[in-house]
């Protein structure tokens, strides 16, 4: 008899098992759509803008909504917003409230041609999976943070056209995969870190209107590197 219980029960149990182990992808979308319009309410949005379709989701709706109607959302097959694309949408605001623990799986993130300002936080490098990273033409100030030298997988960045100040970091030169380095008509100054020569997938370095001395041109390392790259 114990034996017949325990044959009649195992499946439901199992069924029990595997439930709870499956990822609940639903949940974790939905913190990432609540991150995402805390966010939008901090912005100065214009009137029709495409960011109207950003809404907060009915209750018991499917949270997978941003990812097909949100414009500039994609998500990837797990349901994670994965892409963020608003260039060029007359935004103004900040990225003081912008949940980057919130949204780690990003690869892509596009704010250019907007009216952007303040510091690029250093919570930036929790966004470990970005490959494409594009804030130019915008009125970001402050420094480059070299958390950045923490995201192992960009290969594009883009900060050229800001108020950006200080010295090109150091941190930089550990980012093997960058092919991509566009910081130019900034306010950066200091000299050009020789880290740099390290990236041996870099075939574009654009410094142009950058207040850099003459003596840089003494490093022979880094010099070499820029005649390829100028």
């Amino acid at each position: 008899m114990t034996s017949l219980n325990f044959l009649f029960f195992s499946p439901t149990l199992l069924i029990i098992i595997i439930l709870s182990s499956t990822p609940n992808f639903s949940c974790a979308s939905l913190e990432e759509v609540n991150a995402l319009l805390k966010w939008k309410a901090s912005l100065e949005i214009p009137n029709n803008s495409f960011l109207s379709s950003w809404l907060p989701l009915p209750m018991n709706s499917n949270a997978s909504v941003p990812c097909t109607s949100w414009f500039g959302v994609v998500c990837n097959a797990g349901g994670s917003i994965q892409r963020l694309n608003l260039s060029s949408s007359s935004l103004k605001g900040t990225l003081h409230q912008f949940s980057f623990s919130m949204l780690h799986s990003l690869t892509h993130f596009d704010l250019s041609v907007n009216n952007f300002s303040g510091p690029i936080p250093p919570e930036i490098r929790l966004l470990t999976k970005l490959v494409y990273l594009d804030f130019s033409e915008n009125k970001f100030s402050g420094v480059i943070p070299p958390e950045i030298g923490n995201m192992n997988q960009l290969t594009i960045l883009y900060l050229y056209s800001n108020n950006i100040s200080g010295s090109i970091p150091i941190e930089l030169g550990n980012l093997k995969s960058l092919t991509d380095i566009q910081v130019a008509y900034n306010q950066l100054n200091g000299s050009i870190p020789s880290s740099l020569a390290n990236l041996k997938n870099l075939h574009t370095l654009y410094l142009h209107e950058i207040n850099y001395p003459v003596p840089f041109l003494l490093n022979l390392e880094i010099w070499s590197l820029l005649l390829i790259l100028r």
